[in-house]
């Protein structure tokens, strides 16, 4: 290690320095502040160095021995870990550099937009279903933390999301997340001192949105500095609708959003969703309002949008959008088509008698309800449409809501059950519709909790006996050859769908459906070869997990499960069939679970979608205004029309479009009631989401499509990159070699795969056992196979044996030195040498401005007794060059090094020289970007662009030198 003491001004970006025992490479100079990484070990985490009382030189790497000669493996082996460390190294955005995702051009614009921002980065990211907003927003953050912008992160989702984000954080970004919600607070506490804060101790947080808005985690929230918040399904935080001035709209989830936005301690927002606008203006500039109180202006119930300014706040593209951004050649579409298809079912004779019955035994529950409180009877209300749902499941489902009612009408006439109501209007219709419970309630435990509403008195609740056990005799009647709809499915359906593919989901609502379905697919001989698997909200995430991946490797498989695998799960890898067994009452439920399998990434060129429907129900009747519609509006306009959830119900809905409201004489909504009355007066106006209205006003409001922004070559460049440095292939050979030289080993599987046994202890990790059972470098292999490891530069092996194999450079030993070595070579035409640079720049850092650093190996050939330097095309020819047996002593390798220390008096002239060359390459690419950017004549800004090209050097070390011999 050389150092010397200079004037503390020349400590400028890219700059090496000595400091506390250690090498540190300088990122950001601010006055009398250093902020350095270290570049002699695995931990790569920033400090800063006070000047006036840090010891700090400028310093560089020791040059390569010139006495002790490596072997040509070693230095290969360090050479490749050097280069996969920085396998996007002098890319323009730098979250490249510290991800393992290499995305599609139009995956960047967000980055690109965010860039645009000088101050504060405020953005909706409304991209459709499927297109990758995950990883934009992972991209957004590890860019601002990259460019030292931002380092605390605090990510707010609905709760079934919590650990999809975790992983994908962690996967994707190598950025650590916790999980915090009142249980796991426990756990974190204890890892704290006493009196800490789990809010201000850790960078990156994960929790739920009904969570943090109670008021005390509220406060707790907001009293921590967090450069980023994100939230995820935005669109459940926005403001409801206000139908007249004065109405108060309010939620505790839009108050929370509210506070986070206007808070000064939290600087960047970001809000993701694929379904921003419900339908009305004044939800959807909400949205807006809270990135930006400029972008919106007016009265609060009907605001007017600046869509010029919000322009370069929005990033929403459907999929036709970014299918035209591909191309129009079928073969550049990447994504699958649709077939989607539903079976009409005629219910059996058993199974219109048990729907007849539940019918009358419903009004009989409204009558219980008719002395009661306006509460009770709306509770009733939902109640008897929970049921009737419940009938056109499945009779197991009928059956076990019946019996639960059952046991609480026997408890209220025994006393032994509270008349105090557990569950909420609110909970109870969510339950009904298909909506989001909340945090507070399940839908399982929702669905109970309805079932087991009692009214009335004890006369009215023995007379309601009375009828149950009529309807209860009837559900009983509907034994599984009495049931239509299975038999469809079991005979024609299933059957049908499995002879194309041998992977199907079947999605049910209930558990009650499910455990039915399992058995009777199960039991059944036409399905004797398949396997048959469940995933139901009750199990734990990690038996979750391990169940899918079970369907995932199965040769023939059926997956039943409810919702709790359409929350986040990705399953376009695993199949690409669906069948809806009963018809959600939701259609943005409906599409949800869709956009799980049809979706970027989907490997087959047709996915499959079949929704089973009840006929002379209320099913069909749901089914032909609200699915069929939705269906054909998105084929029209592109995107799935909104569903009003807390406005405008289906009942109202259906109304509208003079379908006879509720399954025969139920009436929930009597015709000859008064209009709904606004507060403050008026006629509250109810909306048509289908009519052309509200369609027109939504494609006006929002599609900001960004579909104008391109970055020139820089896919193309990323995938070279890939190709030649990042493939599964240069990755296999770097960690074959690696494990190796550690002593670890890789044994071939019968099937294809490997065994890794880790007997290293530098190389393990607390995520990884001392053996990888399974493992494969074939991504393909690992989508196909889940129990498969893939090694990639993701996975935690990997990057530790990076990590490892660079310290060597460090701790040079005599058995494993890489960093002097030769070869004898047919290409080689005189001796000569080539260098391998450790090469840094820095971009922009005006005074007072941040900036980056690009770091890159840079090879460098000379010829040791000329007097020019190789020619890129030379150096890169004896770089591929392929070594004979010949050999040399290490004496005459000796001499050959200090000839060319004696000969060349302009070596590090000549270094120094081909970094400045190499500098000068990059900020001409880059000018060439920035000048596209600034003429693509869309009115859009590049300021991000501006000083891309301003590349200085840094400084540079020689990592390697490598003498070649001709034969």
């Amino acid at each position: 290690m050389d150092t010397d003491h200079v004037d503390p001004e020349s400590f400028s970006p890219g700059t090496v320095v000595s400091a506390r025992g250690r090498l540190w490479r300088v990122d950001q100079r601010d006055e009398e502040v250093l902020t350095a990484t270290p570049i002699d070990s695995g931990d790569a985490e920033q400090q800063r160095f006070y000047l006036p009382v840090e010891n700090v030189s400028r310093s560089q790497l020791d040059w390569p021995s010139r006495e002790l000669i490596g072997t040509p493996q070693a230095q290969d082996l360090l050479l490749r870990a050097h280069r996969l460390s920085m396998l996007h190294g002098t890319a323009p955005l730098l979250s490249l550099q510290r991800s393992r995702v290499i995305p599609k051009n139009f995956q960047l614009v967000p980055v690109v937009m965010a860039l645009e921002m000088q101050e504060r980065v405020r953005m909706l990211l409304a991209d459709d279903v499927g297109l990758g907003k995950t990883i934009e927003a992972g991209l957004i953050i590890t860019e601002l933390m990259a460019r030292q912008r931002a380092s605390r992160a605090l990510v707010v989702v609905p709760a079934a999301l919590r650990e999809q984000w975790r992983e994908a954080l962690e996967y994707f970004f190598h950025l650590p997340a916790r999980i915090i919600s009142s249980r796991h607070r426990r756990e974190m506490e204890r890892e704290l001192p006493a009196g800490a804060s789990p809010w201000g101790q850790f960078p990156v947080l994960i929790t739920s949105i009904d969570y943090a808005k109670q008021p005390a985690v509220k406060n707790q929230i907001l009293e921590q500095d967090w450069d980023i918040a994100l939230f995820d399904e935005a669109h459940l935080a926005a403001k409801p609708h206000e139908s007249s001035p004065g109405q108060s709209a309010s939620t505790q989830r839009w108050e929370f959003a509210q506070a986070v936005a206007a808070s000064e301690r939290i600087k960047h927002l970001l809000l993701l969703t694929a379904t921003p606008h419900n339908g009305y203006t004044d939800s959807f500039a909400s949205l807006l309002q809270l990135l930006d109180e400029d972008l919106v202006s007016g009265p609060s119930h009907e605001p007017s949008i600046h869509g010029g300014r919000a322009t370069g706040h929005v990033c929403q593209r459907r999929r036709q959008d970014v299918q035209e951004w591909f191309g129009s050649e079928p073969s550049e579409n990447p994504f699958p088509d649709r077939d989607q298809d539903e079976i009409i079912v005629a219910p059996t004779a058993y199974e219109k008698e048990a729907i007849d019955a539940v019918e009358e035994y419903g009004q009989r529950v409204l009558s219980s309800a008719e002395k009661g409180s306006a509460q009770a009877q709306t509770l009733a209300n939902w109640t008897v449409l929970h049921l009737h749902k419940r009938a056109l499941s499945s009779p197991e489902a009928l059956r076990q809501s019946l019996q639960n009612r059952k046991e609480s009408l026997q408890q209220r006439i025994e006393e032994e059950l509270s008349a105090e109501v557990s569950i909420s209007e609110g909970e109870a219709k969510a339950n009904v519709f298909d909506e989001d419970t909340g945090e507070r309630l399940d839908s399982e435990e929702a669905s109970k909790r309805t079932e087991r509403s009692v009214f009335g008195d004890v006369s009215a609740i023995e007379n309601e006996l009375e009828q149950l056990e009529v309807a209860i005799e009837a559900a009983s009647g509907v034994t599984a050859s009495r049931d239509g709809k299975l038999t469809k499915l079991l005979d024609v359906v299933l059957p049908n769908r499995l002879r194309d593919d041998p992977k199907v989901i079947v999605f049910t609502r209930y558990f009650d459906t499910l455990d039915y379905l399992h058995e009777q697919i199960g039991e059944s001989d036409r399905f004797a070869d398949t396997e048959v698997f469940t995933i139901h909200g009750g199990l734990p995430e990690r038996k979750r997990r391990e169940v899918f991946k079970n369907f995932d490797r199965s040769d023939k498989a059926v997956l039943v499960a409810t919702d709790a695998i359409s929350e986040g799960m990705n399953l376009q890898h695993a199949a690409a069939q669906v069948i809806h067994y009963e018809l959600p009452w939701n259609p943005n439920r409906l599409e949800q679970r869709n956009g799980r399998v049809d979706r970027f990434g989907q490997q087959k060129d047709t996915v499959h979608i079949r929704t089973m429907v009840m006929d002379e129900t209320l099913d069909a009747s749901i089914m032909s205004v609200l699915v069929e519609k939705a269906a054909e509006i998105r084929r029209q306009y592109g995107f799935s029309p909104p569903y009003f959830g807390e406005e405008t119900d289906i009942m109202e809905l259906l109304a509208q479009h003079d379908i006879k409201v509720g399954p025969q004489q139920l009436h929930l909504f009597n015709e000859e009631e008064e209009p709904q009355q606004a507060p403050g007066g008026g006629e509250s106006p109810v909306e048509d989401p289908f009519s052309p209205d509200t369609l027109d006003r939504i494609e006006g409001d929002s599609f900001y499509g960004q579909t104008n922004v391109h970055l020139p070559d820089i896919e193309e460049r990323l995938e070279e990159t890939e190709r030649t440095i990042g493939s599964p292939e240069q990755i296999e050979a770097f960690v074959r070699s690696g494990l190796s030289r550690f002593g670890c080993e890789i044994e071939e599987n019968a099937d294809d795969s490997l065994t890794v046994t880790i007997a290293h202890p530098e190389l393990r990790t607390t995520s990884m056992g001392s053996v990888i059972e399974r493992a494969t470098f074939d991504p393909a292999y690992g989508l196909d196979d889940p129990d498969v490891t893939v090694l990639d530069l993701g996975h935690p092996l990997v990057r530790r044996l990076v990590e490892v194999v660079k310290q060597e450079t460090f701790r040079p030993s005599e058995e494993h030195y890489g960093r002097t070595s030769y070869y004898v070579v047919e290409e080689a035409e005189e001796v000569s040498a080539v260098f391998h640079l450790l090469a840094r720049y820095a971009v922009g850092g005006e005074e007072g401005a941040p900036s980056s650093v690009l770091e890159e190996l840079v090879p460098v050939g000379l010829p040791v007794y000329g007097e020019d330097t190789l020619t890129e095309s030379q150096t890169e020819a004896l770089l591929e060059a392929e070594a004979t047996p010949q050999t040399r002593t290490d004496a005459e390798v000796r001499e050959t090094i200090e000839d060319l220390f004696g000969f060349r008096e302009d070596l590090q002239e000549s270094l120094r020289g081909a970094v400045a060359n190499r500098r000068t390459e990059i900020a001409e690419h880059r000018e060439r970007i920035r000048e596209e950017l600034s003429s693509r004549g869309d009115g859009q800004p590049t300021e991000w662009a501006e000083g891309i090209d301003e590349v200085s050097e840094g400084s540079f070390d020689v990592l390697a030198m490598t003498a070649y011999y001709p034969t």
